[in-house]
């Protein structure tokens, strides 16, 4: 069954091009109007009537839409037909000669027949154009006696003709549908080898994923371990217990980061994105870095025009800036300026961070964003991760756009 959305097309395509074909028509006997005379009352009264029904069939199948009954868009394809025969023989039938140029309306119902009915059923369509054309001939000197076998000779050549054009275009039709099944045919096999790639993509990253976890919990847990087993052969009062208690505190909250921020990365939650004043954002950020900035001696700058709004997860993108800006505290040397900013880029929204710490090095620079990858012994080494996880579920990227010696600036583009 043809759907809506190609019989549409197909039928706005047919019903322009029978106008265009009765415009030129009309143009044609106005400018032969010394051979042809001039039109008659029926013709032009038969051509108005076809053009308002194309008109009102042009406006009724632009309403057409999935819900449209296929039986009702079947009763159109065998109707309109129907009409484009007979008013093309009535046309042709008023147009006052035996051999009567509006004949050539019958290449219309022809072209529809080829590309949409199998060939049985398009020779039926071309038989009945012929006759039709024969019909007419017969008629105009039946009323205007003697016959003149030369218009017959004619409406032969004309009904060859129509043969010619209905099975040419039936033959480039069924080539086409015939490419047009290879063509799917080989889409749905790269459909199918592109899900089978990402399945084994995903099972690649999950082992890879996995090991790389075994591999950061292992460490902290073998600490634990090591430093209890080691406390426990101690005295009471011993300061070596107590150091070791210590160093198991530590690495159970190094082992507590680790898996919060495993938890936040392989989150597939949607953004919640809705419209928000950034300038206030910032400044929550600001907030809750402050103690960590008191302690390395370093200032916060907010570069954002009051009034400005980003569409976008405010949970989110906090989680991202603070990432950011938690990175650029452990990067930048006491006494200098981390700076929070937002800016507008014609329809693009940007979130950005930079600080006056050292470049990072071009070996690198193309792995920061990769997960567990770190530089310090203390970095779970997911805070850049999950920055480009957000960024990309906000259809956006993060990037390292700046990377000189006190100039290193990341910018989360949306």
């Amino acid at each position: 069954m043809i759907s809506p959305d190609i019989y549409r097309k197909q039928e706005t395509l047919l019903i322009l091009l029978n106008m265009a074909v009765i415009a030129a028509l009309v143009f044609v006997h106005i400018s032969f109007i010394a051979l042809l005379g001039r039109p008659s009352g029926w013709l032009l009264l038969v051509l108005a009537v076809r053009f308002v029904l194309l008109n009102l069939e042009l406006i009724w199948i632009q309403k057409t839409d999935e819900n449209t009954p296929p039986v009702l868009i079947n009763a159109h394809i065998y109707l309109s037909l129907v009409l484009n025969m007979v008013f093309a023989f009535l046309a042709a039938r008023s147009g006052g000669t035996a051999d009567s140029h509006y004949s050539v309306l019958m290449i219309i119902p022809i072209i529809s027949a080829a590309y949409r009915f199998r060939l049985a059923a398009m020779m039926v369509v071309v038989t009945a154009a012929i006759t039709l054309n024969f019909l007419e001939v017969y008629l105009y000197f039946n009323e205007h006696p003697p016959v003149d076998i030369s218009e017959y000779f004619e409406a032969a050549t004309v009904s060859l003709v129509f043969l010619v054009v209905g099975i040419i275009v039936w033959l480039l039709v069924g080539n086409l549908r015939i490419e047009e099944e290879k063509l799917n045919q080989s889409l749905d096999e790269l459909r199918e080898l592109q899900s089978r790639l990402v399945a084994e993509e995903k099972l690649a990253a999950v082992g890879q994923l996995s090991s790389a976890i075994a591999h950061e919990i292992r460490n902290p847990v073998s600490m634990i371990a090591s430093s209890l087993k080691l406390a426990e052969k101690q005295s009471g009062d011993s300061s070596v217990r107590k150091e070791m208690f210590d160093i198991a505190t530590a690495e159970a909250t190094r082992l507590e980061l680790l898996t919060t921020d495993f938890l936040s990365f392989a989150s597939t939650k949607e953004p919640d994105v809705k419209e928000v004043p950034v300038r206030e954002n910032l400044e929550y950020i600001g907030g809750l870095s402050r103690a960590k900035l008191a302690e390395k001696n370093l200032s916060l700058e907010i570069q954002c025009p009051q009034g400005i709004r980003f569409t976008m997860d405010p949970g989110q993108m906090q989680q991202a800036l603070l990432n950011l800006v938690t990175n650029s505290i452990n990067a930048t040397p006491s006494g200098k300026t981390i700076t929070v900013g937002a800016e507008e880029r014609g329809a693009v929204s940007v979130l950005f961070v930079a600080n006056e710490g050292p470049a990072i090095p071009d070996s690198i620079a193309d792995q920061i964003f990769e997960p567990f990858f770190s530089r310090s012994e203390r970095g779970t080494g997911l805070g850049l991760p999950i920055v480009r996880r957000i960024a990309r579920a906000h259809g956006g990227e993060v990037e390292l756009v700046k990377n000189s010696e006190g100039d290193v600036r990341f910018e989360i583009v949306f």
